[in-house]
């Protein structure tokens, strides 16, 4: 009786694949597509459209009452609630952050929490798909989702206030300034919420614990802030403000661009206390990258 040859390899008659294979980089942008659309509810199912669209709705409100009442006016509103200065651009992500909150906090567990809950993150591992390239496309995909959000509704209170012909240019230096800082604060809480939610796999453990995170500090920070102003102490309310994402930008908006605070209660950096608001804003965005890299390669082993 002989035995039969292993390791035989049968033609079934399957048609083989004869087309270009597109590589690494494909693979990359695809995922980096397919995150960015999931922020927005695209492909998924209407009810999980509902809130991405419902806070683009109510954050584009406040832009078209300031947009009317720059046309109105013939210039930025001076006394527009919450904003410090005319053309304060960066003030508008500041006095809107509950909205951005909410926004980070339903979208971040859609892009870190499900897959590893439902351990459908092995699939992604499957393709020759590093995890740290995993993380920083999920990352720069709910960076992205977060700049449009903020940027979109300051755009048109931008186009508003260039239509009255009142200092242009003070409008695009102020508005190019908060450009910067919507990409930092974008990429800040998009890595905080992205590793918090790796933390809690559960979707709405995740909500609530972002929410926690992000909102709880800056209502105390508030209030420590407006101590510090009646002490006289900035140097005190510059290190309590550096505690939040939102505060921390707002100070390096501020102080790199001499742009007035976005609150009065708020220091303005200046002399060496603007490298340390450099500083301070690039450990916001390095230690939670490190971080979120960190907490994937641990949880995601195949």
């Amino acid at each position: 009786m002989t035995t039969p040859p292993r390791g035989v390899i049968h033609d079934l008659g399957y048609r083989g694949f004869g087309g270009r294979r597109l590589g690494d980089g494909a693979i990359t942008w695809e995922l980096y597509r397919n995150s960015l659309a999931q922020a927005f509810g695209i492909g998924r199912s209407g009810k999980a459209k509902v809130m991405p669209w419902m806070v683009i709705g109510l954050m584009a409100v406040p832009a078209v009452v300031l947009g009317a009442l720059s046309i109105q006016a013939g210039q930025a509103p001076e006394g527009a609630p919450g904003m410090a200065a005319p053309s304060n651009y960066f003030g508008y992500p500041y006095w809107t952050q509950l909205l951005v909150t909410i926004f980070v906090a339903t979208q971040a567990p859609v892009l870190f929490a499900r897959d590893l809950r439902y351990r459908t993150i092995v699939l992604y591992f499957a393709r020759p798909v590093s995890r740290t390239r995993f993380v920083l496309t999920r990352l720069a995909a709910l960076t992205t989702a977060i700049f449009v959000v903020i940027i979109a509704p300051m755009l048109v209170w931008f186009a508003c206030a260039l239509s009255t012909g009142v200092d242009s240019g003070l409008h695009a230096r102020r508005f190019g300034a908060a450009l910067v800082g919507v990409a930092i604060l974008s990429l800040v809480l998009a890595a905080v919420a992205g590793l918090v939610s790796t933390l809690a796999t559960k979707s709405g453990l995740a909500l609530a614990a972002i929410i926690v995170v992000l909102m709880v500090p800056s209502a105390m920070i508030t209030l420590a802030l407006a101590i510090t102003t009646e002490l006289e102490r900035p140097g005190i309310g510059q290190a309590i403000a550096s505690a939040h994402p939102f505060s921390a930008v707002a100070m390096l908006v501020s102080g790199v661009f001499g742009d007035p605070p976005v609150m009065p209660a708020l220091p303005q950096p200046g002399g060496w206390l603007i490298a340390a608001a450099v500083l301070v804003c690039l450990a916001w965005v390095i230690l939670p990258v490190l971080a979120l890299v960190a907490r994937m390669r641990s949880v995601a082993a195949l």
